[in-house]
């Protein structure tokens, strides 16, 4: 399922790991342009799973588990606004390749207040499938503050998250992904078949190389 939401303001959190590949694309974003947060609306009712390998543009929001570790738990809604060159990323977190700010939303369906909705699963990604290192902001970054989020939230209730995503020497990270391996259950296998975010003009679809 994919939701259409309007964006404006920013926050905090989490990590993961490695990735190949390059991007032929023209599009350049620069960190003024990308949106840090996105205003969301839960519609009325039940709301369906996000199937993997759905393809989305920034700004779309992904119904995906609540917690990556309880894949069939509760759900939540993930809203990813963009993804830019980072500035100020310490060199013993780029460690020789380049870091991006990777900005998400993320929105709580749960019918009463529960552990707040984690991050752990998204990546940068160079071709929609390949994951990178991907982790938290480390303390006073200009454009992607370490806060945490709230210890509860129930449904409606949002914070923004950025975090910190590091491509290999002479890649370009101009997608998301969401590619947690957390289930045996093959409709929730997201590894072999990430949500993908892009932005305008750049397909969402992921190339054939394997994920991993």
């Amino acid at each position: 399922m994919r939701r259409r939401v309007v964006v404006s303001a920013i926050a905090a959190a989490v990590l993961l790991i490695a990735g190949c590949a390059a991007s032929t694309s023209t599009y350049t974003p620069t960190p003024t342009s990308v949106p840090t947060s996105a205003e969301v609306t839960v519609p009325a009712g039940p709301v369906e799973l996000t199937e993997p390998s759905t393809a989305l543009g920034f700004g779309d929001t992904a119904v995906l588990p609540a917690n990556a570790f309880a894949a069939t738990g509760p759900r939540a809604m993930f809203t990813v606004t963009g993804i830019t060159p980072a500035e100020g990323v310490p060199d013993d977190i780029s460690n020789g390749g380049t870091a991006y700010f990777l900005y998400v939303t993320v929105t709580s369906l749960a019918g009463q207040p529960i552990a707040a909705p984690s991050v752990i699963g998204l990546s940068g990604s160079p071709d929609g499938r390949t994951p990178t290192f991907t982790r938290a902001p480390t303390p006073n970054l200009t454009g992607c503050p370490a806060t945490a989020p709230p210890e509860q939230m129930r449904r409606g209730e949002s914070y923004t998250a950025c975090l910190i995503s590091v491509s290999d020497a002479g890649q370009r990270l101009e997608r998301v992904i969401y590619w947690a391996d957390t289930s045996s259950d093959t409709s929730l296998d997201y590894k072999s078949a990430p949500v993908v975010w892009a932005p305008p003009g750049l397909s969402a679809a992921p190339s054939s190389a394997p994920a991993g």
